[in-house]
């Protein structure tokens, strides 16, 4: 997938772009199947409140080929190279889910945060993409963006304890109202197969899941080869520790 002048010009003023359907019908129902079978693994690489609600699971790519070659997929290597000027390897890969009727939620953040806190990460020469694997509407726990934000780099935090994870660096209201102030906010919806790209400093969270509707969204965050984590204090299934690039593999692998 190559990104055209104006998607590139897009992501660089707001941290975040929106795509529609660019996984199909065929890739979601396979990739959905396929995270019920790993939801039903005894897995230390679950991510699970005290309650017993899920939060998500993390390193599919260590329990199944599907997910392996997700994360090789050119749709999402081309453009995080072309973004972050050269080759990438994968720091975090993992599926949040926001369960009917759940409790759950995440505060306001930046992804380069836990990654400079908690990892090491030297620099935020990194970035996500979150695929939809259901639809995502402003009733079942969408995320929202501050646009423009990663604009101020790493932005003074606090660590907030939040269930099923590990702590995050998180951004306080007074923090989070300026910034809205300023840059106002954006709730990216869209159909199972659509995708948002976003730079590791724009400012997110996301609330609870107040529908009968799943929510669940694999995220692949990619880091520059030369950008590798330093210093980390956490489980690997949280920060990579083998730094490969990752070599493109064509869209038509991914249900081979």
């Amino acid at each position: 997938m190559e990104l055209s002048d104006d998607l590139l010009r897009e992501y660089r003023h707001n941290g975040l772009i929106t795509f529609s359907t660019i996984f199909d019908d065929r890739e979601i129902s396979a990739l959905k199947s396929e995270l019920n079978r790993i939801l039903e693994l005894d897995s230390p690489y679950h991510l699970k409140a005290e309650s017993g609600e899920f939060l998500g699971t993390t390193v599919m790519h260590k329990t199944s080929a599907l997910y392996d070659r997700l994360v090789r997929d050119e749709r999402l290597i081309k453009p995080a190279e072309a973004m972050l000027g050269g080759p990438v390897y994968a720091h975090q890969y993992k599926v949040i889910l926001k369960q009917p009727f759940g409790e759950l939620s995440l505060p306001w953040h930046q992804d380069f945060g836990p990654w400079f806190h908690h990892d090491g990460m030297p620099q935020a020469k990194a970035l996500s993409f979150g695929i939809f694997l259901d639809e995502v509407t402003e009733f079942n726990g969408p995320i929202v963006y501050i646009p423009g934000s990663h604009h101020q780099g790493l932005i003074e935090y606090e660590i907030l304890d939040v269930p099923g994870t590990t702590p995050i660096p998180s951004l306080s209201n007074d923090t989070v109202a300026s910034l809205v102030d300023s840059n106002g906010l954006v709730l990216p919806k869209g159909e199972p197969g659509s995708m948002t790209l976003f730079h590791c400093c724009t400012a997110h969270a996301s609330g609870p899941n107040l529908s009968p509707y799943h929510r669940r969204m694999i995220y692949v965050s990619y880091n520059l080869v030369e950008n590798a984590i330093t210093r980390p204090k956490r489980a690997e299934h949280f920060a990579a520790r083998e730094f490969n690039p990752l070599q493109a593999q064509a869209t038509n692998m991914l249900l081979t």
